[in-house]
């Protein structure tokens, strides 16, 4: 079984990245994903690409719809459970 594995853009100080991270944290152990922060500060790439749009989620290279820092406990565990599938 391929390694579950959980990209997450952010920015340090962003506070809907951070309510974010909270919340994937508190599903990690139910879906057994590893998470993967990265910082776009570090990466002019990532920057420029996501620096009015984090926090962003990534799976495999595809960036997640449908998933913000508002997404509820339960719909976040349920669609990246069916992200995982």
């Amino acid at each position: 079984m391929a390694e579950k594995r959980l990209v997450l853009y952010a920015k340090p100080g962003c506070c809907l990245c951070e309510t974010l991270e909270e919340k994937l944290n508190q599903i990690q152990p139910s879906l057994g994903f590893t998470l993967e922060v990265r910082n776009i500060i570090t990466n002019p790439e990532w920057f420029s690409d996501f620096q009015y749009t984090i926090p962003v989620l990534e799976i495999a290279g595809k960036t997640l719809s449908g998933i913000s820092h508002r997404s509820s406990l339960q719909d976040l565990h349920n669609l990246l459970a069916e992200a995982f599938i």
